[in-house]
């Protein structure tokens, strides 16, 4: 394991073979102890980012064998402080058999760190200095409230309570009958897409505590299958059927004033939708701080409005090949990284950060930290 204690060759810009990093790999994922520091190094990009308030990144990294999808693997997260400098970092090794997933279990970002959730029993709280501390558990239902993390799985939903780190039944929560999917804003505002009935049309509903739900219709009949909300903003991507199976993203569904009134933004010189194709798998709809709506899917290059009145939009440009770009307060975070998994270098590889919008890029934490 001695080749394993320099800085990977890939996050200083320099080309390994494909021999060396196959080394490399099978040396980490088959360590029983691995040091987080082997694991990252070796997988050379995140697969997944978040932040906390302060400014604090949480960084997941995956090393699973390329050519087949059972075996031995490891799973690794770092976290940095707002300097860019690193807290704290984990590792475990992992076996994967058939139909086993390679993340061992979700992390949520919270206002002051980050709890880490594959169940109220394993959980824990990381918070900024990277100390842990039990998640607790409650069976009394709570109300969604300010700050709450949405929890949703086999139909069912729970809170996460993120000023005392408490787990309970969510109540109150909009109906799951005919409900493609809620989001639940910052200020404990839920939002949903909803069909009630097959021959009805798909609506976006708002509720806010005891008060009665506002909604509105998706206009022609098109259909929602995401939503994203941050401070009064909301965003559905709309499609429409193209034959028995596919769909087209043809515009957005916007309101700018927390429900009141919505815009349909069309395909157009505003919003150029003409690399979403036909029978894209699926279109990812964010919101930023500042109310910015950000749009990415498969093979299209992501979108950003120029500003939060969100009337015009334009393409990100990628400093490498990103497989996926994050929207964290008003910044970008990219994952440059292979479309399939390889043990090929890939030029840029690791994650970039955007504070422009998209336009201009830099390492995160930066070259050679």
């Amino acid at each position: 394991m001695a080749s394993l204690l320099t800085p990977a060759l890939a996050s200083c810009g320099s080309p390994q073979s494909a021999a060396d990093r196959e080394t490399r790999y099978t040396q980490v994922i088959e360590d029983e102890t691995p040091r987080a520091r082997d694991v990252i190094d070796a997988v050379g990009a995140p697969y997944e980012a978040l932040r906390s308030d302060d400014g604090s990144m949480l960084l997941r990294y995956n090393a699973t064998s390329v050519e087949d999808d059972e075996g031995p693997g490891a799973n690794a997260w770092r976290l940095y402080g707002p300097d860019g400098d690193i807290v704290a970092e984990h590792a475990e090794h992992m076996d994967l058999v058939e139909g086993t997933d390679e993340d061992p279990g979700p992390f949520y970002a919270v206002p002051d760190g980050f709890v880490f959730l594959p169940s109220v029993k394993d959980g824990f709280f990381l918070d900024v200095r990277g100390e842990r501390h039990p998640v607790k558990s409650s069976d009394k239902p709570l109300t969604f409230g300010r700050g709450d993390v949405l929890l949703s799985s086999g139909g069912k939903h729970r809170l996460l309570r993120t000023s005392t780190h408490t787990v309970a039944p969510a109540a109150g929560v909009p109906s799951t009958r005919g409900l493609t999917f809620t989001d639940l804003d910052e200020r404990g505002v839920a939002w949903g897409v909803r069909q009630p009935d097959w021959s009805e049309p798909y609506r976006v509903t708002r509720r806010e505590g005891g008060r009665p739900d506002r909604s509105r219709d998706l206009p022609d009949r098109l259909l929602g299958e995401d939503i994203a909300a941050r401070g009064g903003t909301a965003a559905v991507p709309l499609e429409k059927s193209v034959g028995r199976d596919d769909t087209l993203f043809t515009g957005l569904f916007v309101t700018t004033d927390d429900g009141k009134s919505w815009q349909t933004l069309r395909n157009s010189d505003q919003l150029p939708l003409n690399e979403f194709k036909k029978g894209i798998s699926e279109v990812e709809v964010e919101v930023l701080d500042d109310g910015r709506v950000f749009i990415q899917g498969d093979d299209a290059t992501p979108l950003i409005a120029d500003t939060p009145a969100n009337r015009s939009f334009h393409k990100i440009t990628e400093p490498a090949h990103l497989t996926s770009v994050i929207a964290l307060g008003n910044t970008l975070y990219g994952i440059a990284d292979s479309d399939v998994p390889s043990y090929d270098h890939i030029d840029g590889e690791g994650l970039w950060r955007s504070q422009d919008g998209g336009r201009t890029w830099t390492r995160f934490p930066g070259e050679g930290d």
